[in-house]
């Protein structure tokens, strides 16, 4: 129901507290706030979709993938609960479309999985909603996700390993995205391959860290003075990153981080 869904986009996921760099004004309410969803994840597990396995793990997130190809009407109505809260952006259901995750999949129709093919329905569907409710007017956000597990800097892949698999993500989820946004980042390098890659495609790039549950820093402990000074000397960052935002992390620990983002953000 309503209420509910509204619970889960103030709450459960945390998704976003944004610092905006520049942020096309006709994306925003006249408040200059703007909405995004909350955790798919959690919304399909409500509406039915079979989630197990550890919290963080990459076979817990299987079956969030799968419901793109297997469940297509969950994954549309979960958006669409969303947009009827009051979304202004909806996340393409592709945060756990990913190599580590597929490859625990079982074989489908004539084989494995194909990445592309998984990613690229995702945003068919984020767009699909969207279409469903044309007077919002809401974005759909392509998003990058972690490789490998949640929260784990330790497990972030070498630079160009992971520079390599976000340019296929980017390429396969870009012709059904208005943005890309580079979320649940533990480390400074795994931001700058993600920005790398979504920068490359020519769209705007959100880029949001998500932090100790402690202390105002990245998980890998780095600063997030550090992490904002690297993304934005990429080449092309400084016209096409268009917000800097934290997510998947305590409000407590954002509420303190939050000063020092602004301070770091460009002006």
């Amino acid at each position: 129901d309503s209420s509910k869904t509204v619970e889960l986009i103030a709450g459960l996921e945390h998704r976003v507290e944004m610092a905006c760099c520049d942020f096309d004004a006709q994306m925003a309410k006249q408040t200059d706030v703007m909405l995004l969803d909350g955790g798919m994840g959690h919304q399909l597990r409500a509406l039915g979709v079979e989630i197990s396995g550890p919290v963080g793990t990459m076979r817990r997130f299987l079956g969030v993938a799968m419901a793109n190809l297997e469940q297509p009407q969950l994954v549309v109505d979960a958006h669409l609960a969303y947009i009827d809260a009051g979304a202004d952006v909806v996340t393409t259901n592709s945060y756990a479309c990913v190599p580590r995750c597929l490859q625990h999949s079982p074989d489908v129709g004539s084989g494995p999985i194909d990445l592309d093919t998984i990613i690229r329905r995702a945003g068919e569907l984020a767009k699909e909603a969207c279409a469903q409710r044309l007077g919002r007017k809401v974005k759909v956000a392509g998003c990058l996700p972690p490789l490998a597990e949640s929260y784990r800097a330790d497990r972030v892949g070498a630079f160009d390993e992971n520079l390599a698999q976000y340019r296929r993500i980017a390429a396969a989820i870009k012709p059904t995205s208005d943005l890309l946004l580079c979320e649940t980042m533990s480390t400074v390098d795994e931001a700058c391959a993600a920005c790398t890659a979504a920068l490359e495609t020519g769209l705007p790039v959100w880029v949001a860290w998500t932090l100790d549950e402690n202390k105002p820093v990245l998980r890998s402990g780095e600063s997030i003075e550090a992490a904002v000074a690297a993304v934005m000397k990429i080449p092309g960052a400084a016209g096409a990153v268009k917000a800097l935002l934290f997510n998947c992390t305590s409000p407590e620990v954002v509420r303190e981080a939050m000063p020092a983002l602004r301070a770091a953000a460009p002006a």
